[in-house]
């Protein structure tokens, strides 16, 4: 082994300090470790990894016991643990994960491990340990921990002071200061967008380096907000004051564009605002162009500001409302029919009809089946009455036929799908859906005389009868709709009223206000309609005689018992793709309805696809 040479020399200093200069070349790391321990007074533990190790040290610095004890730890990278007065020298990235006595900086060696925890007060530790871990050695660790924001540190003693005058310099109060500077005569949209312009790197919302000011246009109360350092706020508020200054004209002019609203209905709203001079005496004008959809305002800077704050409320986006409506009518038609219809007819077709009874042509439809040679189809037969209870016929040699139907019916019939109009509108805006006829209808008749002569004329109004849906939908903040509802139902009666001079209507009417949800299917209400109508058809005179004249006519009573019931279904459609969806759906449930094959329907764009040769 090489020499190992160790001068002890006593100090001339007042506190009697011994140092020594170690020097020495291939020297094993364990006779090193015993005279380091003679040398401090200290029991070490040398790894048994590193016991065949040799280490080499010149020097010419005399070193007190505590620096032969750190000279000891610098070869080959070595740690110490110590616990209960017993050193363990081990590898040192192996010291942080060590056991160790609990041990106060103060009182901790440099060459010894220190765990520290740090509280911090301004900056997140996350961020703290971002810039202080780069600069830690291998053997250190550094964790952050967000509640209650705290920094662990583990490393040795000596590392620890450098590391904690690092954390107290980085964590200190953000330094930038808020100002909030109201403008009194210029608008601070025009402002902002002016200072942005001018230097767009140092002033604006993404302003960043020392000289930054971040600027936030507060357009409510027509204010700036500015964020930065005290000096280069003060230099953007000296040019705000030279921008915010009063109109050198008596009033501004500027076109408002809108992108949802209608502008004649909210020129009509501003006007109603705004009185039609202010104290100054200056004209207030707000005039819409409805080709541009815009508005036109003439106001004073004040003025102005508070109607552009007022349009960029009213002009957004309105969603749509999609509504479906089910008109259903069961029917229950019972109708009776007695008596007894007699003909006779010229079979030779040479003769008009001898007599009949029959005003509807059954019998004479039933005699027409004889043919030249006096044949009966019976098929035929009961094929051209509707149902008879009895049927007789007879074919004289003359060629006149006689016929006579004995007839007792009873039917019943139900008919249940109206119709299922549907109209699709904006929140807050009336909606119709009419699906009728234009019927005329008397309104008056007078007589006019001239040269004598009378000439009579009457007066007629067109008015429409059918289905005829109206509806307001009213969107709330909680997806549920209200809705005000007009249901109209109407068409021409079939039988005409004795009393009556013209046409009359049958006609159904509902008008109320109703809450639903979105998509939620709804009756709005039921309507019962009772009618009986008694019909006779006879033989004139014969008809009316006693007993024998119930050979000569017949009676027909209906009674009609209809239920007349009203469903409506509201979507609410917040974009378009949201109402190309609902048109598409729509399409497919037509082309099934039309009975097509069963093959995938046509695009709904090649409706509006023209074929150009």
């Amino acid at each position: 082994y090489g020499a190992l040479a160790i001068c002890a020399l006593l100090a001339g200093t007042a506190f009697g300090q011994t140092t020594w200069v170690v020097n020495g070349a291939d020297m094993p790391i364990q006779e090193f470790v015993n005279q380091v321990a003679e040398m401090t007074g200290k029991t070490i533990i040398l790894d048994p990894r590193h016991q065949n190790n040799k280490i080499t040290v010149f020097s010419n610095t005399q070193l007190d016991a505590d620096g032969v004890f750190e000279l000891l730890l610098k070869v080959h990278n070595l740690g110490a643990v110590e616990n209960n007065g017993v050193v363990e020298v081990i590898q040192n990235t192996a010291v942080k994960q060590s056991g160790t006595d609990v041990v106060d900086q103060q009182d901790a060696a440099p060459s010894q491990l220190v765990t520290r925890v740090v509280p911090l007060s301004h900056v997140q530790a996350s961020e703290v340990v971002k810039t202080v871990r780069p600069l830690l050695p291998q053997a250190a660790h550094i964790a952050a921990i967000d509640e209650p924001n705290v920094l662990i540190l583990a490393d040795f003693a000596s590392n620890i002071s450098r590391l904690m005058t690092l954390i107290k310099q980085t964590d200190v109060v953000d330094e930038d200061e808020i100002v909030h500077r109201e403008l009194e005569y210029a608008w601070v949209g025009t402002v902002a967008a002016i200072l942005e312009e001018i230097a767009p790197d140092q002033l604006g919302r993404g302003a960043k380096g020392p000289q930054a000011v971040q600027i936030v246009a507060n357009e409510r109360n027509n204010a700036l907000i500015l964020k930065g350092k005290l000096e280069p706020i003060a230099d953007v508020l000296r040019l705000i004051d030279k921008l915010d200054v009063a109109e050198t004209t008596t009033g501004t002019a500027r076109v408002i564009r809108l992108n949802h609203a209608d502008a004649v209905a909210v020129a009509e709203l501003l006007r109603q605002l705004v009185s039609v001079r202010n104290e100054e005496g200056q004209t207030i004008s707000i005039q819409a162009d409805e080709a541009l959809n815009a508005l036109v305002v003439r106001a004073d800077p004040a003025t102005m500001k508070e109607l552009l704050a007022i349009v960029v409320e009213l002009d957004v986006r309105r969603a749509q409302v999609l509504i479906e409506a089910a008109v259903v009518e069961v029917s229950i038609d019972a109708v009776a029919s007695r008596g007894v219809e007699v003909g006779a007819v010229d079979a030779r077709g040479t003769s008009v009809p001898i007599v009949t009874t029959t005003l509807n042509g059954i019998v004479g439809a039933l005699l027409s089946r004889i043919d030249d040679n006096g044949a009966i189809d019976p098929a035929a037969v009961v094929g051209a009455a509707t149902s008879p209870t009895l049927a007789a016929l007879k074919l004289d040699r003359d060629g006149i036929s006689f016929g006579a139907i004995i007839n007792a019916l009873q039917t019943d019939t139900r008919t249940n799908l109206l119709s299922t109009p549907s109209v699709l509108t904006l929140d807050n805006q009336e909606a119709k859906n009419l699906a009728g006829q234009k019927i005329p209808f008397r309104t008056g008749s007078f007589t006019t005389t001239t040269d004598g002569a009378s000439n009579p004329f009457q007066t007629i109004n067109r008015e429409n009868v059918g289905i005829e849906l109206r509806v307001t939908p009213h969107i709330h903040d909680d997806s549920s709709i209200r809705m005000a509802i007009y249901l109209k139902v109407g068409n021409v009666a079939e039988v005409a009223l004795e009393a009556a001079a013209d046409v009359v209507t049958n006609e159904r009417e509902l008008e109320t206000t109703v809450l639903a949800e979105d998509r939620q299917i709804i009756l709005l209400g039921g309507l019962i309609e009772d009618d009986s109508v008694n019909t006779t058809r006879k033989v004139p005179l014969l008809g009316d005689v006693p007993v024998v004249g119930r050979a000569f006519r017949s009676t027909r009573d209906t009674k009609v018992k209809r239920y007349l019931l009203m469903f409506l279904r509201p979507t609410i459609l917040e974009s378009g793709e949201a109402a190309q969806l609902a048109a598409r759906t729509r399409y497919r449930s037509i082309y099934t309805v039309q009975g097509a094959e069963p093959t995938r329907p046509p695009e709904l764009d090649s409706l509006f696809e023209v074929e150009r040769d």
